[in-house]
């Protein structure tokens, strides 16, 4: 079966789904994510592709690529939870908290690949990569991301939409 329709069979019928629903589901989308190559991009206005290749009213489905010695920015999810698998390569997961208003760092930790990492709403984090090898990564959201916010190291968010 071909990625999308493995996606919209394990995750098109969810209505409200929790944390572990989301998770469960990358799961068994992983046999078909093997046909992930159509679906990565290039880096474009961020230091690292990012493809929607999948949405509905309840959930987004994202594609990451992100190079060797690159990073996202400091960011969080707006009010969706999350799921994330490493598809290829591994990469640094680094959590934040604010701190009367300024940012801090929290703890990290590395996933590899076939492993998760969850997103619950409010969480600050970023992804890095630093191998010498890209990290491909499938994010499944609920609801849609919208009203995200990106952070600086020295305390500053912004509001976007995504």
């Amino acid at each position: 079966m071909n990625l999308l329709a493995c996606i919209h069979q394990h995750l098109g019928g969810l209505t409200t789904p929790t944390l572990n629903e989301l998770g469960d589901a990358l799961k068994r989308i992983s046999d078909a994510s093997k046909n992930i190559a159509p679906y990565i991009k290039e880096p474009n206005q961020y230091p690292y592709g990012r493809h929607v290749i999948y949405k509905n009213d309840v959930l987004e489905v994202i594609v990451i690529n992100l190079p060797p010695d690159k990073e996202t920015a400091i960011h969080d999810h707006g009010e969706s939870i999350g799921c994330a698998m490493v598809l290829e390569g591994e990469v640094l997961n680094t959590i934040y908290h604010l701190n009367e208003h300024k940012i801090e760092r929290s703890s990290s930790y590395l996933v590899q690949h076939g492993e998760c990492f969850f997103s619950k709403p409010g969480l600050i984090h970023k992804l890095t990569n630093s191998q010498s090898e890209r990290m491909i990564s499938l994010h499944v959201y609920s609801p849609p991301l919208q009203n995200m916010a990106t952070f600086q190291e020295q305390g500053n968010y912004n509001q976007s939409v995504s």
